[in-house]
């Protein structure tokens, strides 16, 4: 977890995860870098320092999970395992042109896994892969889905893989299907490279013989902000324990003392957006909690609601959406994970999958408009296609709750797609 005061600490037991990829006979060999407390998108602690991208060590990995992000791109490994409770396996899957999973929650097995705000339920982390194929992504969930979790892990939910799944059999068993593109999430509008990246996918489906609609947001803000303010529910409480441990400060910036690139924001809106900060009541949690229920309620029946729009008879197959609202930013600059942050409030199933590169003679800099927020509007001043040119641009696809099987497959749908338009010579 990052933690100075963790030095030293050697666990008695393997996770149920390890235990299960050591009964698959996979080889672990190394653990990488993490933020301290896990809850940023970035890499960088007062033991190990800092993780940079392997494309340009100006920018950040993304994080949590930064070092394995680093690592696989890097082809050190062919595949790593991170933790998502926020973005943690994707952001830097997409930071580092990676492929990712965020299962739902209890899918795969966390037990006796290392956490921050351990006992935190309300939104739990999940572990999940990172791989340059999307077929790994495929090998490892499977394998340990076929391992029955369940057997040891209490919470991990018995569910076998499903075949039927996997065939699409929920989306016309890989026939036509209806993709949904998140344009901007009414948050934090995505730089020009995401924006092009998802008009490569929307043609790419077209060309597929897919349909590709519009995603109409659905209450976006105050899905943020009971997730944000869950998060918040203990006035960092544990974090702050697990600092005195050794007497460190808790960090409150990822940029660098020195050579960081000048952001013009002075607090990321996650902060702003809880108000107040104090230690919430047992009460005034289980109102949040009430709240996240009927919020993921709300934003199903809008789901399910498309079925009008889209032509085959069901509602929309997937959503595609950025990851981040630009691909790997400088170090201290990744303030936003609301992409990412809203599957895990709506525990909704996510794959990363690789695009493009940022071209500086391509993305140009997008004329001004309309700022959603302060934030919003340092996230496009930020934007220089001449530091961004050449790193990697990734996009997500969301699925339904529990639905890793159709996830991965409409996501080898999406990457075949991809890879076929392509070699048309369309790109």
């Amino acid at each position: 977890t990052g933690y100075a005061g963790w030095i030293g600490r050697i666990a008695d037991r393997d996770s149920v995860l390890v235990e299960l990829l050591y009964e698959c006979g996979a080889v672990p060999f190394v653990r990488t870098n993490v933020p301290q407390t896990l809850m940023w998108g970035e890499t960088y602690n007062h033991v190990f320092g800092r993780t940079t991208n392997p494309f340009n060590r100006y920018m950040t990995p993304g994080g949590s999970s930064g070092g394995e992000g680093a690592l696989v791109a890097l082809h050190g490994s062919p595949l790593g395992v991170g933790t998502d409770i926020g973005g943690s396996v994707r952001i830097p899957s997409a930071f580092c042109g990676l492929y990712g999973l965020r299962p739902s929650y209890e899918r795969l097995p966390y037990c006796n896994a290392v956490n921050a705000q351990e006992g935190q339920e309300s939104i739990s982390s999940v572990l999940g892969p990172m791989t340059n194929s999307i077929e790994g992504v495929k090998a490892f969930t499977k394998a340990i889905i076929d391992a029955r979790p369940w057997r040891k892990d209490p919470l991990c939910l018995r569910k076998e893989w499903s075949e039927r799944e996997y065939a699409l059999g929920d989306h016309g068993l890989r026939g036509k299907m209806c993709f949904a593109i998140m344009w901007d999430n009414g948050i934090i509008k995505p730089h020009p490279p995401l924006t092009r990246a998802m008009e490569i996918v929307k043609k790419a489906l077209e060309a597929a013989g897919h349909t590709v609609i519009d995603w109409e947001n659905h209450r976006h803000l105050e899905i943020y902000t009971n997730g944000e303010k869950i998060f918040a529910a203990d006035d960092a409480v544990d974090l702050l324990n697990d600092c005195a441990l050794s007497g460190e400060p808790l960090i409150q910036t990822m940029s660098p003392e020195t050579d960081g690139h000048e952001h013009a924001l002075d607090e990321p809106m996650a902060r702003t957006i809880v108000g107040e900060r104090r230690h919430l009541t047992a009460y005034e949690l289980w109102q949040l909690h009430k709240e996240k229920r009927a919020l993921r309620k709300s934003h199903l029946d809008h789901w399910e609601a498309t079925v009008d729009k889209t032509g085959t008879g069901r509602p929309v197959d997937a959503i595609i959406s950025p990851a981040a609202a630009y691909a790997a930013c400088p170090h201290g600059c990744n303030s936003d994970c609301f992409y990412t942050g809203l599957c895990n409030n709506l525990d909704y199933a996510a794959a990363v999958f690789p695009v493009t590169f940022v071209d500086k003679n391509i993305d140009k800099p997008a004329p001004p408009h309309e700022f959603h927020n302060k934030e919003d509007e340092a996230v496009y001043k930020l934007y220089n296609p001449e530091l961004w040119h050449g790193m990697p641009v990734a996009l997500q696809l969301i699925g339904r709750t529990q639905e890793e099987e159709g996830v991965i497959a409409m996501t080898e749908v999406v990457d075949k797609a991809l890879k076929e338009f392509k070699s048309s010579g369309h790109l």
